[in-house]
């Protein structure tokens, strides 16, 4: 930890960090994060460092506790880490706490995204901004580093989304085949998550048709089930989704 009680820029290098709604307590919602962020670097537990004046401890007071914290108590403040430092939660005060880690702790544990994740706190701080104004300085300072994506044109070209865009053209247009684009699409989806993409609007509808097909489709035949997607109806069921999105899109430039 810096002086000031901030995560150090030299542990951070290379990690992401997001700010999260937090109540008085770790509660339900924060245990899960950390809880699934523990799993995906195995971490067996997690160290809890007291960082002030705090009941039954004194300052900079260190305990082992367990990787699912929902029943600890564990209130303000506290920074949580896990042994190998993959990753750490820190809890200054009540209203937010900082969820920092490799990328793979943070896609566990900020599954939707790290800029998902501040653009959420953000409307957070927001709405509680005449109670709390402090929560507002903390949106400020984390604010999402991609702005969301709504249509193609506005993806950057060089961002995982627009790897998914290349590659659901592609199928479609059958210069790639249905292996090969389901494991690409995989793979981009969590690069784009890991890296903290967003995609809303037309754009993220076409995305969540695309998961949703590939959620009935098994790349090997001997692992699908009655009534998944073949490789035809894959296709077939791509295009009809891209060709109404490519519709709509061009119903939106004649106006």
């Amino acid at each position: 930890m810096a002086s000031d009680g901030a995560f150090t820029p030299s542990w951070l290098r290379g990690k992401s960090v997001t700010p999260v709604p937090a109540g008085g307590q770790v509660d339900a919602a924060l245990a899960r994060r950390i809880e699934a962020g523990c799993r995906a670097v195995g971490a067996p537990y997690l160290i809890a460092a007291e960082l002030g004046d705090g009941p039954g401890a004194s300052p900079g007071t260190t305990s082992r506790v367990s990787v699912s914290t929902a029943g600890t108590h564990i209130r303000p403040p506290f920074v949580l880490c896990t042994p190998g430092l993959q990753g750490a939660v820190l809890f200054p005060r009540s209203g937010y706490a900082l969820i920092a880690g490799s990328t793979a702790f943070m896609a566990s544990a900020v599954g939707e995204g790290t800029d998902t994740a501040r653009a959420h706190f953000g409307r957070y701080a927001r709405a509680l901004s005449d109670r709390h104004p402090s929560l507002s300085v903390v949106a400020a300072e984390y604010g999402p580093v991609h702005r969301a994506w709504t249509h193609p044109d506005d993806v950057a070209p060089t961002s995982a989304a627009a790897r998914q865009v290349a590659l659901l053209d592609a199928f479609a247009d059958g210069t790639c085949g249905a292996p090969d684009f389901a494991h690409g699409w995989w793979e981009a989806r969590r690069a784009s998550q890991a890296q903290g993409e967003r995609v809303q609007g037309p754009l993220g509808a076409l995305f969540d048709q695309v998961f949703m097909l590939l959620e009935d489709y098994a790349v090997d035949p001997e692992f699908a089930e009655p009534g998944d997607l073949d490789d035809a109806g894959l296709k077939a069921a791509a295009r009809a989704a891209l060709d109404a999105f490519r519709h709509s899109e061009s119903g939106r430039s004649r106006k």
